[in-house]
This record gives C-alpha cells, sequence and structure tokens, in this order.
C-alpha cells in the first residue's frame, strides 16, 4: 500500500534503491542478475505473480538513469516533466481499490507488469517530495567515490552525503589529512 504523502514513503526509497544499484563513479552493477532484481522488490514489499525475468530486469535498468537525471535535476519542473513521462510511458492508470480493507490509492494499472508499478510507484513518491516539498530535497551524493542520490531529511537541507557515516567520514579524514599535509605535520 502507498499513501505519497511524504518523502519518507516507501515510495521514495523504491527509487533511491534502484538508482543506487549502479554506481557510476565506480562503473559497478549491483544488481547483476534477476535474483538481485527479486530481493531489491521484496525488500519494498512488491510480490509479482510470477518470478521477475531477463526482460524486466532490462527494464529496471532502463528506468536508473532516468530517475538518476531527476535527483539531478537543475529544477521543479524539469524534475516533474521526465517524472510524468515515466507515468505516461508506464501507463499509469490512477485508480482507488479496498483490497486490503481500506480505501487507497494504486497507480500502476491492475495487472501491470512488475517494474512498471515499481515505476510508477517511484515517480509518484518522487512527484510528491518535489511538488510538497521542492527539488532541492533531491541530492547526488558529493563524496568522491560515490555518486548515490538520497532525498536530504534535515530540516534545513543541509546534507550533502548520502551517508554520513561513510562519505561523511571519508570526506572529514581527507580534509584532516590535506590540512596536516600542508601545514607541514605528519602523521
Amino acid at each position: 500500500m502507498v499513501r505519497f504523502t511524504s518523502y519518507s514513503d516507501g515510495s521514495v526509497t523504491l527509487a533511491e534503491d534502484l538508482v543506487n544499484t549502479f554506481n557510476i563513479v565506480r562503473n559497478v552493477e549491483k544488481m547483476p542478475d534477476v535474483a538481485a532484481l527479486s530481493a531489491l522488490l521484496d525488500a519494498h514489499g512488491i510480490r509479482p505473480p510470477a518470478a521477475p525475468t531477463e526482460a524486466d530486469l532490462a527494464a529496471a535498468r532502463e528506468l536508473r538513469p532516468v530517475l538518476r537525471e531527476v535527483f539531478g535535476a537543475p529544477d521543479a519542473a524539469t524534475a516533474v516533466a521526465l517524472l510524468n513521462g515515466v507515468l505516461a510511458g508506464r501507463g499509469a492508470v490512477p485508480h482507488y481499490t479496498d483490497h486490503d480493507g481500506s480505501w487507497h490509492l494504486h497507480v500502476a494499472a491492475p495487472g501491470a507488469p512488475v517494474v512498471d508499478q515499481y515505476a510508477v510507484n517511484a515517480a509518484m513518491g518522487l512527484l510528491t517530495v518535489v511538488t510538497t516539498s521542492g527539488v532541492e530535497r533531491l541530492h547526488v551524493c558529493v563524496g568522491n567515490r560515490c555518486a548515490e542520490v538520497f532525498v536530504d531529511t534535515s530540516r534545513n537541507l543541509s546534507r550533502r552525503f548520502c551517508s554520513p557515516q561513510i562519505c561523511g567520514n571519508r570526506a572529514t579524514a581527507a580534509a584532516h589529512r590535506a590540512r596536516r599535509k600542508a601545514t607541514g605535520v605528519t602523521p
């Protein structure tokens, strides 16, 4: 069930997690096969009626650069245009359903392929972020060995790293080493 109500929705992490299955800085594929796609779907509670196929894997890989472009969009109009393209291209058919006892919105057409379901839910989540909180919430990590995307959930939009514990610590350590080197202090 997707509610599309905030930037902490699972639908937003759908987009982050799919984009982050490929590290463009290191050219590392983190979704090398259908089993990895199955694990990603399972992690988000998406249970397709049939096991994902190689075609589903190819479709997911084609979606990644589009969603990555949204995270780097220069303005809301660009991000919204990209996301509207995802919705149109994946046959989004917004409809309400009460299949679990309470009314809620589904965006993918009933019976849509699993990657189309993934795509439209991710697009709706990101559209919610862009239209309610601003495109300024969408970021690409500034870590020098990273290019992962994330939604900045900080109050003052100050987050610069996908993970303060990993990329943030690397940057802090590198800055410390550079300052020591500049002052002639050796370790």
